[in-house]
C-alpha cells in the first residue's frame, strides 16, 4: 500500500483526529490527524500495529483544498506537539463536534435512541486561547520543560518531551509564572529529580508550583525550591515530591477572589499545585451554574457528592441553599481546603442546630463509601452528584443507583466512558433527562457534560 495518501476529512473523532475514508464510499476508515472536517490533503499512513485492525491513521502532510472548517492555527508548534489537536478547525465547528460526540457516545454506547433530543446545545468557552489557569510540564533529557509530541508522520502520540516557551493557552499571569521559574530552576543548577512542573496561579496573578518527584526530597532539592520561593515575587509557595505525599514549601495553597453564583452567598475557591482543579476559569460559572440547574430542586436538599474534590461544585451547591451535602473524596488535602473554604463562607454550620452537619465530608473510595451508606441513606437523599476522571466510575455508578435518590447528576470528562456509565443507569431504573455539553477546553479534543438521569417510578 503506498503510504503516501489523499484524503478528504469527514468529521471529528473522539480524540481530536478526523475520519477519512480510503478510496470512496465505504472504503476503510482513517483517523486522520492535522484536517479539519471538508478537508482535501495528501497525508501519510501511519504503518498498523495490528494488522487485523479495522482502521489505519495518518498526519496530514499537506492541504491540496481547504475546507470551509480550515483556519490558520496560530500556534507555531501545533503540528508538533500533542496538546491542541483541533487548533487548526473554526471554533464552530469544534463546538458542533463536540456536541455531536456527545450524542454519539449516548446512543452508541449508553443505547439511548433518543439522546439527540435530550443533548442542549453546547456551552462555549468565553475565552478560546489563553484560558488555563493550571498546567503540567515535563522534564526533557536536556532539562527543559514541555509537553508530549508528535515526533514524526508515522508516529502516534507518546512520551518524547517537546520543549514549549509559549502556550497560546496558558492564562498570561500562568505564562509569566512559567517564564520566570524555569531559567530560575535551570539558575540553581537545576532539579533533575524532578519529573514534571505543576503551575498555578489564582484570580489575583499569585503563583504556586509542584514539582513532582519519584521519591521524598532531599536536603539539596528543599533547600533549592526554598531559594526559589524566597526568589520569584509571584511564587507563593510549593509542593515537592512524589504524587499523594508532598512536602510543602512556603504557602502553596491560593485562593481565588469571591465569587458570587445566581444571587447565592459568596464562597472562595481554593487549590493546589498538586491537587485536582478545573483548568478553565472564564467558565468555571456557567459550568457550575449548569449542574445547579440540573439539580434542580434537589439543590435545597441532601446531596451525595462523589469526586467532590476541593470543591468547585459543593461549594456553589451550599452557597445555593442545600440542606446537606457528603462529600466524598479520596485526596485528604483536597477535602481539608473544602473545609476551610465552607467554613470561611458560613457554609458549613447546619441550619438547624440540632439537626445533621450541612457538610459531611468522606474520605476514601467513592464505591466503597456509597456501598457503606446503603442501609441508612436508601430512600433518603434527593440526588447523588459526581464528577469522576476520565476513566469513569462504573462500580461508583452502581452504588449510586441503589441509593434510589430521584436524581443522579453525572458530570463526565469523557463522552464514551459517560455512555458506558449511562447504560449501566439505564439499567438500574434511571433514564436520561438531559445532557449539556461544556467547551472548557477550546483548542483540544476534550469537553465536558454534566448529564441529568431521573429514576423512573417504576425502577
Amino acid at each position: 500500500m503506498n503510504s503516501e495518501v489523499e484524503l478528504t476529512a469527514e468529521s471529528i473523532a473522539h480524540g481530536g483526529a478526523s475520519i477519512a475514508r480510503l478510496g470512496s464510499g465505504s472504503g476503510q476508515v482513517v483517523f486522520l490527524s492535522g484536517a479539519a472536517p471538508g478537508d482535501r490533503v495528501l497525508a501519510q499512513l501511519s504503518p498498523s500495529a495490528d494488522p487485523e485492525s479495522r482502521y489505519l491513521r495518518a498526519k496530514t502532510l499537506r492541504v491540496l483544498e481547504a475546507g470551509p472548517n480550515r483556519v490558520a492555527a496560530p500556534c507555531p508548534i501545533v503540528d508538533r506537539c500533542g496538546g491542541c489537536p483541533i487548533q487548526h478547525v473554526k471554533y464552530e465547528a469544534q463546538l458542533e463536534a463536540k456536541r455531536a460526540l456527545t450524542i454519539d457516545a449516548l446512543v452508541r454506547t449508553g443505547g439511548i435512541a433518543d439522546a439527540a433530543a435530550k443533548v442542549e446545545p453546547i456551552a462555549e468557552s468565553p475565552q478560546q486561547f489563553g484560558y488555563r489557569r493550571r498546567a503540567r510540564m515535563h522534564r526533557a533529557p536536556d532539562g527543559s520543560w514541555g509537553f508530549a509530541g508528535l515526533e514524526s508522520a508515522t508516529k502516534r502520540l507518546h512520551s518524547t518531551i517537546l520543549p514549549v516557551d509559549k502556550c497560546l493557552l496558558f492564562e498570561p499571569k500562568l505564562q509569566e509564572l512559567a517564564d520566570v521559574i524555569r531559567p530560575a530552576i535551570a539558575e540553581l543548577g537545576g532539579i533533575p529529580e524532578a519529573t514534571d512542573l505543576g503551575l498555578l496561579v489564582d484570580s489575583e496573578g499569585r503563583g504556586a508550583i509542584d514539582l513532582r518527584t519519584a521519591t521524598p526530597p532531599g536536603a539539596r532539592v528543599r533547600h533549592r525550591v526554598e531559594q526559589l520561593v524566597r526568589k520569584i515575587k509571584i511564587l507563593r509557595g510549593a509542593t515537592v515530591g512524589p504524587l499523594g505525599n508532598p512536602l510543602l514549601i512556603g504557602e502553596p495553597t491560593l485562593a481565588d477572589a469571591p465569587v458570587e453564583l445566581n444571587g447565592g452567598t459568596p464562597f472562595r475557591l481554593r487549590t493546589r499545585p498538586d491537587l485536582f482543579a478545573q483548568a478553565n476559569r472564564s467558565i468555571l460559572p456557567v459550568f457550575q451554574s449548569s449542574v445547579l440547574k440540573r439539580l434542580g430542586p434537589a439543590a435545597q436538599g441532601r446531596v451525595l457528592e462523589l469526586f467532590c474534590g476541593a470543591g468547585s461544585l459543593t461549594l456553589p451547591l451550599l452557597a445555593a441553599g442545600a440542606r446537606a451535602v457528603i462529600g466524598v473524596e479520596d485526596a485528604g488535602p483536597s477535602l481539608s481546603l473544602l473545609r476551610k473554604s465552607a467554613e470561611e463562607g458560613g457554609l458549613a454550620a447546619a441550619s438547624d442546630p440540632k439537626g445533621e452537619p450541612r457538610l459531611k465530608l468522606m474520605a476514601g473510595d467513592a464505591a466503597q463509601i456509597t456501598a457503606s451508606l446503603r442501609a441508612v441513606e436508601r430512600g433518603r437523599l434527593d440526588a447523588v452528584l459526581l464528577d469522576p476522571p476520565r476513566t469513569g466510575a462504573p462500580a461508583a455508578v452502581r452504588a449510586a443507583a441503589e441509593l434510589q435518590a430521584k436524581r443522579i447528576v453525572y458530570v463526565s470528562c469523557d463522552a464514551p466512558t459517560l455512555g458506558r456509565d449511562a447504560k449501566q443507569l439505564g439499567l438500574a431504573g434511571y433514564r436520561l433527562t438531559s445532557a449539556q455539553p461544556l467547551d472548557l477546553f477550546p483548542q483540544t479534543a476534550h469537553f465536558e457534560v454534566v448529564a441529568l438521569f431521573e429514576r423512573d417510578n417504576h425502577g
